[in-house]
This record gives C-alpha cells, sequence and structure tokens, in this order.
C-alpha cells in the first residue's frame, strides 16, 4: 500500500509541472468538460482467503491488472469471494465495495474506478488458486525409532549394538504388559489422521487442525515402558509421553512452514512436536567417515519425521553411568532416543466407524519406593576375581552368527574359500594367519591393558571377503571394520561387572564388546525378535564377541538369491563375531 500512495503522490506532483495531462502517470486524461480529478488508481485490494498481497498494476490510461492467490481450504465457493480491503484514488469510486462478494469463476472477471472527473479504468482480476498438500485424511501405517550413541560427525558410531533403527513392537518385551491390554505400539495402526487447513499467513505459513482418531478399537499406543525393562530402576513402569506422543489424541493444531520444511503440532497445553514430511525413503547420514553405519528408514507411502531429545552426550562424566547400559533397548528407547519416525499413507475417506478418538488407557505410574539398601559399610571389590583371567591367550577359533536365514556360529576359516589366497588343496585362506595370533592381558581391578599380537607368522588375517563360493561377480570387499574390530598391538580396556561390556581403547578410536567366560552363551539375532543362538566357550578360554555392521556399499548388491549364502553370512547380515583365546 505504501508504493501505490508514494505513486500517487508523484503523480500529483508531475501534474503540476506537465502541460499535456493525457500523460500522467497516475490517471490524466482527455477534457470531458467534468471538473476534478482525473485519478483513478486501485490502491489496495483483499479478499478472503488471500495469500501475501495482491499486485496491481495500471497497464495504460484505461485498464489494469490484478493479480492474487487464494487458498482452496478458506474459500468454499468462488463465486461469492468477500472483498475484505479496497482502497482506491482520492475522490475515485468503485464499481464494488468491502463487504461485497464478486464471481470469480466468470470468463474474465473485472472491476472498474471511476475518476472524480468521470474517466475511468477497468482492471482485471487474474486469481491462482493455493491448495494446501497436508490437508487431508491419513492412515497410520507403522513407526520405528532410531536411538543409541555415538558421534554422527566421526567414526565414533558403534554399530547395531549401541545403534538401533526398529519398529518399537519388534521389541515386544519392552511393552508387555501394555501390549497385552491392547494399548502397546501396535495400536496406533489402525488410527486416521484427519487435517484440514484454516489459515495461510502473510508470510507463506499455513495453519490448522489436526483430529487423531483412535480406530475402530479406540485405543492408541500408551508410550509406557514396562518396567521390567527399567535398567536403573527395576520393575518401575516409565512414561516416555514426552518422546512419542508427537501427535495429540483427538484435535490437535498445526502449523507448516516451507521455508523450514516443517510441520509443528501443538496440543491444547502447549506443548509442541516438530517434523518433516518424506515421500521417499529417508537416509540417516550418523557418520561421515564410514558410511556403512548410516540408516535407512523404508517409506512405503509418506513418512513423518520427528527429532526427539533424547541425551545422546558420551563422555568421562556420564561413561560410568551409561555402559552398563550400551546394549540395552533401555538405552535406545528412553535414554537416547533420536528419531521417531510415523509411516502414514493418505486415504480418500476415514471409515465411520473408525472416527473414534478413544483413549489409551490409565497411564497412572505407581511409584516404587527406592530400595535403602543395607546400610552403611564397605562393599565387595568390583574387581575380585578377575584377576585370574590376566595372563597370556592364544586365538583358539573366530566365530561368526550371521545370515537371515542362517542358524548357529560358524568358524571363519571352515570357509576358505570366501576368503583372499584360498588354497583349495589344503583348505586354507589368508585368514588362517589370525589363528596363531596371541592376546596378553594385564589386571588392575576392573581396567587394564590388551596386546593383540600376529604370532609366529609375524601377520594378521588381511580381513578381505572374495566371492570365490557364491560366484555373484568375484567382488572382493574390505571388511577390516567387523573383522578387524579388536585393535592391533596394545590398547586399555574397562570391563563392567554387571553387564560384562568391555570398552577398549587405542588412541582416539573406541569399540565395545561383551566377554564370556566358559559354557554356553546366547546371543540375539538382530532381524528377527527373540531369536537367539548359543556357543559354548570351551574351559580354559574366554571370548570378547563383537556386535556386526551390515554392509551398504553400492557393490555387490544384495538379492534374494544370495539366501542362505555365504555372502548373506559374512556380508550383508552379520550379527555377532566371537574371537575365542585359550589361556597359555
Amino acid at each position: 500500500m505504501k508504493l501505490f500512495r508514494f505513486t500517487a503522490v508523484l503523480a500529483a506532483f508531475a501534474m503540476i509541472f506537465a502541460c499535456n495531462p493525457e500523460e500522467q502517470p497516475g490517471g490524466g486524461g482527455k477534457d470531458n468538460g467534468k471538473t476534478g480529478s482525473h485519478e483513478r488508481t486501485l490502491l489496495a485490494i483483499e479478499f478472503e482467503g488471500q495469500i501475501g498481497e495482491a499486485t496491481i498494476t495500471p497497464v495504460d490510461a484505461e485498464t489494469g491488472t490484478v493479480e492474487f492467490q487464494l487458498s482452496t481450504a478458506i474459500v468454499a465457493d468462488f463465486s461469492q469471494v468477500e472483498i475484505t480491503t479496497l482502497t482506491v484514488s482520492y475522490g475515485a469510486t468503485c464499481s464494488v465495495s468491502k463487504g461485497d462478494k464478486i464471481d470469480l469463476t466468470a470468463a474474465a472477471p473485472t472491476i472498474t474506478v471511476t475518476a472524480e472527473a468521470g474517466d475511468t479504468r477497468v482492471y482485471t482480476l487474474n486469481m491462482t488458486t493455493f491448495t494446501e498438500s497436508f490437508e487431508g485424511c491419513y492412515a497410520i501405517t507403522g513407526s520405528s525409532i532410531l536411538g543409541g550413541l555415538g558421534d554422527a560427525t566421526s567414526a565414533d558410531v558403534w554399530g547395531w549394538g549401541v545403534l538401533l533403527l526398529a519398529s518399537p513392537e519388534e521389541k515386544s518385551w519392552c511393552w508387555t504388559k501394555w501390549t497385552a491390554l491392547g494399548y502397546g505400539p501396535a495400536a496406533n495402526y489402525d488410527n486416521y489422521l484427519e487435517v484440514k487447513c484454516t489459515k495461510v499467513n502473510d508470510d507463506g505459513t499455513t495453519e490448522g487442525t489436526c483430529i487423531n482418531y483412535g480406530g475402530v478399537d479406540g485405543k492408541h499406543w500408551n508410550c509406557l515402558l514396562d518396567g521390567a525393562q527399567n535398567k536403573e530402576k527395576e520393575g518401575q513402569d516409565l512414561d516416555l509421553h514426552g518422546f512419542y506422543r508427537v501427535i495429540p489424541i483427538g484435535e490437535s493444531t498445526w502449523k507448516k512452514d516451507y521455508a523450514a520444511g516443517t510441520i509443528t503440532f501443538k496440543a491444547a497445553d502447549g506443548t509442541e512436536h516438530v517434523c518433516a514430511i518424506f515421500d521417499s525413503n529417508i537416509e540417516i547420514c550418523m557418520t561421515f567417515s564410514d558410511p556403512a553405519k548410516n540408516k535407512q528408514v523404508v517409506v512405503e507411502n509418506q513418512c513423518l519425521a520427528f527429532v526427539v531429545n533424547g541425551d545422546t552426550t558420551w563422555n568421562e562424566e556420564n561413561k560410568a553411568y551409561l555402559e552398563p547400559m550400551l546394549y540395552t533397548d533401555y538405552l535406545k528407547f528412553v535414554i537416547a532416543p533420536r528419531f521417531f519416525f510415523l509411516q502414514i499413507k493418505k486415504v480418500d475417506e476415514i471409515p465411520a466407524e473408525s472416527k473414534v478418538i478413544g483413549d489409551e488407557g490409565d497411564v497412572t505410574i505407581v511409584e516404587i519406593p527406592d530400595d535403602p539398601g543395607p546400610g552403611p559399610g564397605p562393599g565387595p571389590d568390583p574387581g575380585e576375581g578377575l584377576a585370574a583371567f590376566a595372563g597370556d591367550y592364544k586365538v583358539k577359533s573366530l566365530n561368526l552368527y550371521g545370515g537371515l536365514y542362517a542358524n548357529g556360529f560358524v568358524d571363519i576359516k571352515s570357509k576358505p574359500w570366501d576368503w583372499t589366497d584360498y588354497n583349495s588343496t589344503n583348505g586354507t585362506s589368508n585368514a588362517n594367519k589370525e589363528y596363531d595370533n596371541t592376546l596378553a592381558i594385564t589386571i588392575n581391578g576392573t581396567t587394564g591393558t590388551l596386546n593383540y599380537g600376529p604370532g609366529a607368522d609375524g601377520a594378521y588375517w588381511d580381513y578381505t571377503y572374495k566371492d570365490n563360493n557364491n560366484n555373484y561377480g568375484g567382488h572382493v570387499v574390505d571388511l577390516s571394520y567387523n573383522y578387524g574390530i579388536l585393535p592391533h598391538g596394545e590398547s586399555t580396556f574397562s570391563l563392567n561387572t554387571e553387564t560384562m561390556v568391555i570398552t577398549i581403547t587405542q588412541n582416539a578410536t573406541t569399540v565395545y564388546g561383551m566377554v564370556f567366560g566358559p559354557g554356553a552363551q546366547s546371543v540375539e539375532n538382530h532381524d528377527t525378535a527373540g531369536k537367539y543362538e548359543s556357543l559354548t566357550i570351551p574351559n580354559g578360554c574366554i571370548a570378547i564377541a563383537f556386535q556386526m555392521t551390515p554392509f551398504t556399499g553400492s557393490t555387490p548388491v544384495y538379492t534374494d538369491a544370495m539366501q542362505y549364502k555365504d555372502i548373506d553370512r559374512f556380508l550383508f547380515h552379520p550379527y555377532y563375531y566371537a574371537m575365542v583365546f585359550e589361556k597359555q
């Protein structure tokens, strides 16, 4: 408006000095015998549902154009659009007034501004429409959580054991008693969202309402952790609404910021959760130095990706607190969740029987009193008994548990054709170089040193996979990030005696494993919840087991034909690598 007022002032000054009134930019016109101003400019106009300001252009003395955009979410009938603002030149009149309704469905709708002197200018109205793509009905079809520790800007992201991407219902034991009542994570998967746009702001952001229906059963996930999985206070249920109740039950409001690429949901109490919407797979780049540790969310239709503010800090101050929980679901879902992904699918309409607001049941948390303990007095030495493990060891076996459909551990050297330097005559490969390696352990309490040496041949395995067995193109792949994870030479370690998680550090690199003593030891399949395999550690031996990272390079590419094959076991779906050492 300021622009057109300023133009009008300039026009007035020009009229004082001009000789020919027909040349005046603001109006002018031929002398028609009438007295008064020839000014006939449309200075401002606004319609209901208009986005931003209209662009008003006086083309010549008799014609002009008005270009503007209206929201289809706000304007119900384009044949009756209300004029909410109208300003014309001083002394001029207009063919319409503020509050009038105009038919914008006509072939070429116009309005006419008439000067005090009787001259006219006809403005053609050029409308375009804006439709908010987020508006509509959605079915909720699934969800997943990315949680765990690791520095996203370095190589210090530790693999599947510490960083997990999974659907919460896959870890059913975390929500056992709530699932039995129908309020586990899967309760969301018959729910619907009804999204309406009610406002378009001058800055281009849009606003509206969202109704989160509970589906036919009227149930929502209650976002409670079963106390049996509480690693800090056993038996105490935990409320995780702050992380996972990202869209309020029933009605809430939302605001979409096109510049930032975000949608913010706001509950009645003011709580906000911010997300981005994706139409294709989401690649989560956790580290620039090791793309194999990136995670990918498969998006079948659309996905709302929420950032949840778990504590992913890892430093000397909280190290002792976090180490016992490194490989637990508690760490990933309760302490350090990073992202919550809600899978949605746009539908034409919501079934009438599913339009039930519903609830999440009784979410009252009963506080369990703290255990006062046995009273003051010295506790046991946490390092008691560990000193017996100090000494010199030699590799006895190198065992891998992996493969989507495989069972049990296999010894690396039992598959010589999968490794470089395969000798079909004596059944050896480059991997055999690892089997005379030595490990010297010193222990002081719960800390100490490891010295992993190359043995009599003076060499380590090259950790290189060569596709001789399955003939998928003869690919050669460096797998040292998995099978060479135990540092060569001297390193330091600390051991948590409750979980037997070992933290191994060499220079700036830190890796994590689990220490097993003699007897049968079980590990979990990370692709099939509840599936375990065991490895028996012989008497006189110890094992250090590391969780593996799947191959995500560009070649070779995984196909269904690789199922049940060594390439699937060693390359694409490795789970645990257990290095067994025999005391000398």
